[in-house]
């Protein structure tokens, strides 16, 4: 089958890379949602879930024994892996020849990973995207919109929850963590200057510090996700759901490979690395640790 676009998925044990390929590979009501776009390579430590995939989406997709191998058969890639360690040396080879590059969340769990892979993009001119898919809530971007009006006047302060492991086997809280961090830069913006984090009871709360107002991060582990907003006007309440983040990322995606440009700036994918990076110093120190900018 001949395609413009072969997609590569490294980090199969992701179940992220199974649902990024049926939108991709898989038609939907209206047949294939990308024509021009195709998952053909999956890499992955263990084979199992590749194989699931290709069973899924398709008999042609071939199976690669190490990233190097599948570098000069894809013309971009998508990161899925679980561990945020393994997105330097999964990516780096494909942004280093120019290809487009979604790396999904954690983005990476170190500043230097962050930093070594937006210099690679740089210089080679690899559009990047990625990071959380929660920040495309629909919910959360209406109460975005819904603020930014003026109508319910100055934020005071706000309280969200999503759930993290901080003992998760796939790099401690950094795994799970990325989600409330970018949905509360989604929300209220980049300028987080400190963050104060509190563990009890195995559960992980972090203040955000911004210039005017404070977000408290309840990282609670339940199946509902609020925001609080306390506003000069009224307390805005909203539930959100994070139906069809999937479609979003890879919509986002696909509009990055054919138009190669990146719909994040390297801030915003940098910005949650450092925030997290804090939130752990924080829990070491026992006080407010700046938040790294880039």
């Amino acid at each position: 089958m001949s395609v413009k676009y072969r997609v590569g998925i490294l980090g199969t044990e992701n179940s992220h890379a199974m649902a990024f390929a049926r939108l991709i590979n898989l038609p939907g009501a209206d047949g294939l949602r990308y024509p021009d776009f195709r998952v053909t390579a999956l890499y992955g430590a263990d084979r199992a879930p590749s194989e699931a995939i290709v069973t899924a989406c398709g008999e042609d997709i071939k199976i690669y024994d190490s990233v190097q191998s599948m570098t000069d058969e894809v013309d971009c890639v998508m990161v899925t892996s679980r561990h945020g360690k393994y997105h330097l040396p999964f990516a780096m080879p494909f942004i280093e020849k120019g290809y487009p590059t979604f790396i999904d969340k954690p983005f990476t769990i170190t500043a230097e990973d962050t930093r070594a892979i937006i210099d690679a993009a740089q210089k080679s001119g690899a559009p990047l995207s990625g990071g959380s898919g929660c920040k495309y809530s629909r919910e959360l971007l209406a109460l975005k919109d819904e603020l930014d009006t003026g109508s319910r006047g100055a934020v005071t302060s706000a309280v969200m929850n999503f759930p993290a492991d901080i003992n998760s086997e796939y790099g401690g809280f950094y795994f799970y963590a990325s989600h409330l961090v970018e949905m509360t830069i989604a929300l209220f913006g980049t300028g987080i200057n400190e963050v104060t984090a509190l563990e009890k009871n195995g559960y992980l709360t972090a203040v955000a510090g911004y210039d005017k107002f404070n977000v408290v991060m309840n990282f609670a582990k339940n199946g509902k996700y609020y925001a609080v907003v306390y506003a000069e006007k009224e307390i805005v309440i909203r539930e959100l759901t994070i139906a069809d983040i999937y479609d979003f990322e890879v919509a986002h995606f696909v509009e990055m490979v054919r138009t190669r440009v990146a719909p994040n700036t390297v801030e915003q994918l940098a910005l949650p690395v450092f925030v997290m990076n804090a939130i752990e110093r924080s829990l070491q120190s026992g006080r407010a640790e700046k938040v790294e900018q880039l």
